[in-house]
């Protein structure tokens, strides 16, 4: 199956839809068929859950009939996830690129969120990325992840003591039952400005598969 005619970009915590002004016009020009949308949602302000019900209402004033894909950064695709996992919305959830996004929880953010400044900052949303609990097995979205990291046990920040691209580590990014994954040299803040991390998610959007050839 080509790519959805509609693909939403999910920016990530403390960010916002401008994150995505490099990788918007890249993924139009690689899929010249679809149409590309940039969500925008207050990451410090909400929930999960209510992160997920505003962009079910937004994929709603998309379309309620035509399949949608999405890209997200970091929580940005735990948001889409989570509306996957919620029962979707009216139209057909197709495919879902992870860019660095915390499958099973932060580490970082487990260790931040007993304290106030980071909560003030960050907003509760670190306290649920610290202990994310949603199920491994998706409803509807074929899932990929675009996996942060040096491929090397002290990645982009040895603290961790493992692989990570300076926020997330490989282990949490890479969703069991995704589809497929990749490794790649990218920092976590990064992942919406990277040419490699749009073309890797164009390649799955319109083929399944990471490799253009849908193989």
């Amino acid at each position: 199956m080509k790519a959805s005619p509609h693909i939403v970009l999910l920016h990530g915590l403390a960010r916002s839809k401008h994150d995505m002004f490099l990788m918007a016009p890249r993924l139009r020009k690689l899929l010249p068929g679809s149409h590309i949308h940039t969500f925008d949602y207050h990451s410090r302000r909400l929930t999960i859950a209510g992160a997920a019900e505003q962009l079910r209402a937004f994929v709603d004033r998309i379309t309620t009939h035509e399949p949608v894909s999405f890209v997200g950064h970091s929580l940005g695709g735990i948001v889409a996830r989570w509306l996957d996992a919620s029962g979707g919305c009216a139209a057909p959830m197709h495919r879902l690129v992870t860019l660095g996004s915390p499958h099973y929880g932060a580490t970082i953010a487990k260790v931040l969120s007993p304290y106030s400044l980071p909560r003030r900052i960050y907003g509760d949303v670190l306290h649920e990325l610290g202990h994310l609990q949603l199920q491994e097995q998706p409803r509807q979205l074929e899932i990929a992840c675009v996996v942060g990291g040096t491929n090397r046990w002290f990645g982009f920040l040895p603290i961790f003591g493992e692989d990570n691209d300076g926020v997330v580590t490989a282990r949490e990014a890479h969703l069991k039952t995704c589809v497929t994954h990749r490794h790649v040299p990218i920092y976590h803040t990064f992942f919406p400005y990277s040419r490699r991390a749009a073309d890797l998610a164009a390649a799955f959007l319109a083929t399944g598969s990471f490799d253009r050839s849908g193989t």
